[in-house]
């Protein structure tokens, strides 16, 4: 019995080796949830960023797929294209316009997109191509000014008929 109690310390509620690792596993934890929530938050809004801006290039393509170049159509230039039924022509001119006039109309609800390229490849298809930059980061670019932002790019197609 003796030496039973010699093996055990005089204070037998002293510390152990293990004692104040609970702080430790939840200081990480909580670490760990923090960074997650941030992450996932992060990601949620360049995603939905990047569905605006795809839902914005169409919206833009359909204007400027509206937008055919009436002059030619009624002096009879566009009778070429009509005549191997390729349907309406469309003016990069006139698409242009269009989706100028789309964006200036709109005010604040596009403000922050750029057009980017307004083009068409074969005079019937109208291709917008526009840009964002996205802010993830729930306002860190304040204190992290080398935060730039992730550049997204959208492209809308609509044919004109």
């Amino acid at each position: 019995m003796r030496r039973l109690a010699a093996r055990l310390p005089a204070d037998a509620s002293g510390p152990r080796g293990d004692d104040g690792t609970i702080g430790l596993l939840t200081l990480g934890m909580t670490v760990l949830a923090l960074a997650l929530i941030l992450v996932v938050s992060a990601v949620t809004t360049v995603h939905t960023q990047h569905m605006r801006l795809a839902a914005v290039a169409d919206e833009l393509a359909l204007d400027a797929a509206d937008a055919a170049d009436l002059d030619a159509y009624f002096t009879g230039e566009a009778e070429e294209v009509l005549a191997g039924n390729h349907g309406v022509v469309l003016s990069s001119e006139a698409m242009q316009r269009a989706v100028a006039d789309r964006v200036a109309a709109s005010g604040s609800r596009l403000a922050d997109i750029q057009v980017l390229h307004v083009t068409t490849p074969d005079g019937q298809s109208a291709v917008v191509t526009v840009g964002l930059t996205v802010h993830p980061m729930l306002g860190a670019e304040g204190i992290l000014p080398f935060l730039s932002g992730v550049n997204l790019t959208a492209t809308g197609t609509a044919r004109a008929s």
